[in-house]
């Protein structure tokens, strides 16, 4: 190799060594300034967008300093119970040891409360290094199931070390589902569960289907659904039933009387009835209402019509106000709906043929045409008043009040000097109902006020009353025989005269 060629071999050999420098010095090493700094602090925030969460935030090991490895960490437990899971680093064992403790030692520090209800995000901030339990210690009462979290700080990521973790989002931990309850009539003559048109005395039954809440880890300390019940029927307090039932609504099992108490808080007469279904807390503490297969609980009872009831469109509403529950965190409760029993009822005008009213005609009611045709089975009976009006009583001088549909009415006595009109009169209380709820009321079209009503006219007698008529043949008969006696009378006198 020539001299120059030597220099050449050199400069190129310092050239590379130069690159390779260059290349080696933007490199990533281990440096000092990426070593665990265990003087740090570190913080941890949390996010819920749902309020009525109450979340606790607890130390439960510390980081052991350690400057032999810039990858590795180890934890000094907190918490004896789960020694060994904390010493491997394992944070989903750690998270599943610590939430089958029924409660943390004393050891574990707690770090402070984050109320979701008064702000949605909170950061807990200058903590020492270690692994922290983030635990939920209050829920809404329709929360199922929450999971809780565990978090090691700091943590290696991509050739540093993390002091401080992106938020938490614990909304998305939550498996909530509040409740609901609804009311129906399971015997609508009507084929509509929201409301039925029935007569005096009939028995609706009533439904009220409420969606279980809680769970078998999150049992609930109060459930109770209350019910208000128009004036117009009577409840009858032994037709409660209440019973668990699936997803189809079929029976599981009954409770029985003592898993509940039925509260009637007002049954007087011709007023609204209050009352609630409440489950014992004795109840609420087995794992029966928790099952997976569970989920509704049945509550079913009746009542009668009574003669308070409302006549026409206003109809007898009858409300499911509210199902109440509650956890040891708090109660809510979510508004049920209202159902609607309407009745309706006959009157009669009475006429006589120059169209004024007149008093004293009696009627009665019946069912069927046939009934009326043998006036038989009548089921109320009437007499116009003054105003030529009839309303129609039971037998227990209550007014009668009828379903819609077609009835038959005989006039049975006319008023002094007035035949009776002998014809069978049909009369219809004609009803129809909406698809939903329009104004108030499910009804489309009903009588006014209520009330079907129809004109009877009856006729002035052509013949006089049968103690008229002897009398008039009484007189006539005296006359007669007097006249004859005074002809008599004057015959004589006439032949004594000629004698003479």
């Amino acid at each position: 190799m020539t001299k120059t060629s030597k220099y050449s071999f050199k400069r190129a050999i310092i050239a590379i060594m130069i690159v390779a420098l260059l290349i080696f010095s933007t490199m990533p090493f281990a440096s000092a300034a990426e070593l665990l700094d265990s003087s740090r602090s570190v913080s941890i925030t949390l996010d819920c967008s749902k309020p009525g969460y109450t979340f606790e935030v607890y130390q439960v090991a510390s980081l052991e300093s350690n400057s032999s490895s810039p990858y590795e960490t180890k934890y000094t437990p907190l918490v004896t119970e789960i020694s060994s899971e904390i010493k491997a680093g394992n944070t989903k064992n750690i998270l599943l040891k610590l939430d089958g403790l029924s409660q943390l030692p004393a050891t574990a520090v707690s770090c402070g409360t984050f109320d979701s209800s008064s702000a949605s995000t909170k950061t807990f901030s200058n903590l020492s290094q270690g692994i922290y339990y983030v635990k939920a210690i209050a829920y809404p009462a329709g929360v199922k199931s929450v999971e809780n979290s565990v978090v090691a700080l700091p943590y290696f990521s991509n050739n540093s070390w993390v002091y401080e973790i992106a938020p938490i989002n614990l909304a998305t931990k939550v498996a909530d589902d509040t409740p609901t309850t609804n009311k129906t009539i399971t015997n609508s003559t009507k084929g509509n569960v929201n409301y039925t048109d029935v007569s005096l005395g009939d028995t609706v039954e009533f439904m009220l289907k409420n969606t279980t809440a809680g769970s078998s880890s999150m049992k609930l300390t109060t459930y109770t659904v209350k019910d208000e019940m128009s004036k117009g029927l009577t409840l009858d307090n032994n037709s409660f039933a209440v019973y668990l039932a699936d997803k189809n609504g079929s029976k599981i099992s009954d409770l029985n009387g003592t898993d509940y108490d039925v509260n009637i808080t007002n049954q007087a007469a011709g007023e609204n009835t209050t009352f609630n279904i409440a489950l014992t807390e004795t109840y609420l503490a087995k794992n029966d209402f928790y099952e997976s297969n569970v989920t509704y609980l049945i509550v079913t009872y009746s009542a009668k019509l009574n003669k308070y009831a409302v006549k026409g469109t206003e109809g007898n509403p009858n409300e499911d106000i509210e199902l109440e529950y509650g956890n040891n965190s708090g109660t809510d409760s979510v508004p049920g709906n209202t159902v609607y029993v309407y009745t309706y009822g006959i009157g009669v005008t009475k006429l006589n043929e120059k169209g004024e009213t007149l008093e004293g005609a009696t009627f009665e009611l019946y069912v069927s045409e046939e009934d009326a045709e043998a006036k038989q089975n009548a089921i109320a009976s009437g007499t116009s008043d003054s105003n030529g009006e009839v309303v129609f009583y039971n037998s227990n001088d209550e007014e009668i009040l009828l379903a819609s549909g077609d009835y038959y009415i005989v006039e049975t006595k006319a008023p002094d000097g007035y035949n009776v009109y002998g014809k069978v009169i049909p009369i219809t209380i004609d009803v129809t109902y909406n698809s939903v709820f329009t104004n108030g009321t499910w009804v489309q079209n009903a009588p006014e006020n209520g009330i079907a009503t129809c004109t009877v006219t009856d006729t002035v007698a052509t013949f006089p009353q049968t103690g008229g008529h002897v009398q008039y043949i009484y007189i006539g008969g005296v006359t007669l025989i007097i006249s004859s006696f005074v002809i008599l009378l004057c015959t004589r006198r006439r032949r004594k005269s000629t004698d003479k």
